[in-house]
């Protein structure tokens, strides 16, 4: 099979989706610096594509972290490292957890940039300008984050999730 790469040119950078043999194996988001993401979200329908996504290019356990934040934390949302462990059936594996999400191959499509540190603080990115990306997409989503990359808690609440017992940070 062959590589195929569809690209969507963007004002200040691309965001490419990477397919072999029809499957989604892989997200490049190529920048020109912090805050030139605009348009970012626009450029593909990036639920649409969770379905074409190649599953055996990750081990079980990262398979079940993406999946649990695919199934939990929706668009405007965040939710907590440990918090995102115990939805995976994995509670106390927040770094475990963190290390999936730091080699996520789908940014965007698995939304890695909604799980956030549980000391108010937003942590680091992994795609395009790292943490600045990573603020502008949760602005994006309509959440407030300061200047320092830290989330406003008053602005969410929890939810608890009786089956998987994890608590999810919504926006009010």
């Amino acid at each position: 099979m062959s590589v195929e790469t569809m690209v969507a040119e963007m004002a200040h950078g691309r965001v490419s989706k990477i397919f072999d043999g029809g499957k989604l194996i892989g997200i490049s988001i190529d920048e020109g610096g912090v805050n030139h993401t605009e348009g970012l979200e626009s450029g593909f329908d990036w639920p649409d594509l969770v379905e074409d996504i190649d599953w055996s290019m990750v081990t079980p356990f990262r398979r079940l972290v993406f999946e649990a934040l695919l199934d939990n934390v929706p668009r405007g949302s965040l939710i907590t490292y440990g918090e995102l462990a115990s939805a995976a059936g994995s509670p106390g594996s927040a770094r475990a957890v963190g290390s999936a999400l730091s080699s996520n191959p789908w940014p965007l499509v698995v939304p890695c940039h909604r799980v956030v540190r549980s000391n108010g603080h937003i942590g680091p990115y992994s795609a395009g300008s790292g943490i600045f990306t990573k603020r502008w997409l949760l602005v994006s989503e309509g959440l407030e984050i300061d200047a320092e990359f830290r989330f406003d808690q008053k602005n969410l609440t929890k939810i608890a999730r009786e089956a998987r017992d994890a608590t999810i940070q919504t926006k009010m």
